[in-house]
């Protein structure tokens, strides 16, 4: 079955690496008008809505039809084969989410040498005060490309990491034992006793 592509999500997309668009069609004169018009304002990150085909062809002067084959030749363009273009996200942020008891805390990093993997051991002495403890483990990581940037969460639980509650955590979440909203809403030691495992 064939996936038909929405210009509004096209739209969406081409925001979303706004930079990469911008540095790679914003000099091409058929492209020029409609990359200037959406690099001007930070609908991405900002509070600026996102602009409609019908906003953009009111404020370039440029037929809703022609935005929209535009916006079709841009994203085609930059997953043709033979147009051979090469993302760029070489900027890297790193974000720690971490969770003890339901305490929350997070943070930002510029650089890791080394990136800690799901199950490793972290200890952070600068947390112990806000959270209560300073000995995490990696619960999750997750990894989101935007603009020009790899943007890496690392979801960090206090504690030490048990690979068997992992394991059966999740085979239950895909059992249906428990619900995604019980593993947030609930402390291990409840889920442990909901699914008749000793806290």
């Amino acid at each position: 079955m064939e996936h038909s592509i929405s210009v509004k999500q096209i739209l969406i997309d081409l925001i979303s690496i706004m930079p990469q668009v911008e540095k790679e069609f914003k000099s091409n004169e058929r492209y020029s008008q409609l990359v200037e018009f959406l690099s001007g304002k930070d609908y991405h990150e900002g509070d600026e809505p996102y602009p409609t085909l019908k906003d953009i062809a009111e404020k370039t002067g440029v037929k809703s039809h022609h935005i929209r084959k535009q916006l079709e030749e841009i994203y085609a363009n930059l997953f043709a084969y033979d147009y051979d273009y090469t993302f760029d996200f070489s900027e890297v942020e790193i974000r720690m989410h971490v969770d003890y008891n339901k305490k929350y805390e997070s943070f930002r990093c510029k650089e890791l040498k080394y990136l800690p993997k799901i199950g490793e051991s972290i200890q952070l002495p600068f947390l112990k005060a806000k959270i209560g403890i300073h000995f995490f483990y990696v619960q999750d990581v997750q990894h989101q490309f935007e603009l020009n940037k790899q943007i890496i969460t690392l979801f960090l639980k206090g504690g030490f990491y048990n690979s068997y509650w992992y394991y059966r955590k999740h085979k239950a979440l895909e059992l249906g034992e428990i619900g995604i909203g019980d593993e947030y809403k609930l402390y291990d030691f409840q889920l442990k006793e909901k699914l008749g495992l000793r806290g």
